[in-house]
């Protein structure tokens, strides 16, 4: 009897141990495993492979897969909020911190690294700190993050004709709403703006075109910098109705974005309408005796450049939007009596992009500080060269 109880004992003993056994092995494993699918990277989870605007084939996270996104332009920076994805940026480009009405509504974006400086000037070292997916920008940033890092790149095409500025603008937001699974958000921009357009067309095609305002946008400290007829301007102004002042002028050889300088005697020559500037103000251009003899300046009809989300004056879905309806407010209080800037800025913020913006905020935008509403030629140097590249005219 003992020996049975003996033997019954040794095989328990042997059965606990193969069990115990079993139990560290499964252990082992489960550590191992969760340790490395904490060291997963872009390529570990799933891919989707993907087509960018420039006809560039990269693979990225599926949607559900995407958390760490690095947006390198700051127009780009506002589709992201057009799509409500801002949450996935994970690095962005600095001129954007000097545009603070996101942060009201999005305090965490002051806190995101910004290794681009502008154009092409990039801190590498940050970018791949920051732990992106991919980055998205324009080709000469990507182009750079190519040849410094294995970070995959989508581009933003600015080598388009200029005179397509706005269907190029509604092709980064769908491209946009492709990747990040927003096609509802994507499109209801792409309406927004076509309603836009539509109805400044309506109100303004029977003008005739001798009786069109000239209109000029001049940037910097001496207001001679400015958007020739072979830009995205030219398109953008034509929207509102209005005849470019500086047309004439090429872009070729110009600066980031088209943007080209004058002399004061061309601007005595076009004699504008309207002006707009982006520093300094109405009052000291009437101080000043050359300036003085402009009609725009005679008439009081100067202006300040509205700053929303971004500069006014560079190629984004903003502007694309909003600067047109602006300018034929400005330059036909008559015909588009019944278009309050106030409610139209408000309705884009809330309906584009989900934000409900006070009567201050309104007032921020239409009267920004004109010491500090960002230069064409400063570090708003999103949106790449923004199809101002076209071959100039003679």
């Amino acid at each position: 009897m003992m020996k049975e109880k003996k033997g019954i004992m040794r095989k328990m003993i042997k059965i606990n141990n193969r069990v115990l056994m079993a139990l560290i092995s499964m252990v082992i494993i489960t550590t191992l495993i969760g340790g490395c699918s904490t060291k997963k990277t872009a390529t570990d989870v799933q891919q989707k492979t993907f087509v960018d605007m420039t006809g560039k084939t990269v693979n990225i996270p599926a949607v559900d897969k995407i958390d760490r996104v690095a947006v390198l332009t700051s127009p780009q920076v506002q589709i992201m909020y057009i799509l409500g994805v801002q949450d996935k940026i994970c690095a962005m480009t600095a001129s954007q911190y000097r545009y603070k009405l996101f942060e009201k509504f999005y305090p965490r974006q002051a806190q995101i690294p910004a290794p681009r400086a502008q154009a092409a000037d990039m801190n590498v070292e940050a970018l791949l700190n920051s732990n992106p997916q991919f980055a998205i920008g324009s080709e000469m940033d990507m182009d750079l993050v190519d040849k410094t890092t294995k970070i995959p790149t989508v581009r933003v095409a600015t080598n388009n004709n200029p005179a397509d500025v706005f269907k190029t603008r509604k092709a980064e937001v769908q491209m946009f709403g492709e990747i990040f699974g927003a096609k509802e958000r994507a499109d209801k921009y792409c309406q927004y703006l076509d309603s836009v357009l539509d109805i400044l067309t309506k109100k303004t095609s029977v003008i005739p075109n001798n009786e069109k305002a000239k209109v000029y946008l001049g940037y910097g400290a001496d207001h001679l910098t400015t958007y020739g007829g072979d830009t995205y301007m030219q398109y953008q102004i034509e929207a509102a109705g209005c005849l470019n002042a500086s047309q004439e002028i090429s872009s070729v050889a110009g600066k980031e974005g088209g943007l080209s300088n004058i002399s004061l005697e061309n601007l005595l020559k076009w004699d504008p309408d309207v002006i707009v500037i982006d520093t300094g103000s109405p009052q000291d251009m009437k101080k000043d005796p050359t300036w003085s003899k402009l009609k725009a300046v005679k008439n009081d009809k100067v202006y300040i450049l509205p700053v929303g989300g971004f500069i006014w004056n560079r190629p984004s879905s903003e502007s694309a939007a909003l600067l047109p309806l602006w300018l034929g407010t400005k330059s036909y209080p008559a015909q588009l009596k019944d278009i309050s800037m106030d409610n139209e800025i408000k309705k884009y913020w809330k309906d584009i992009l989900g934000f409900s913006l006070t009567d201050d905020d309104v007032k921020s935008i239409l009267n920004p500080p004109s010491t500090t509403s960002g230069s064409g030629t400063g570090g708003g140097t999103g949106g790449g060269t923004g199809q101002g590249t076209g071959q100039g005219k003679k």
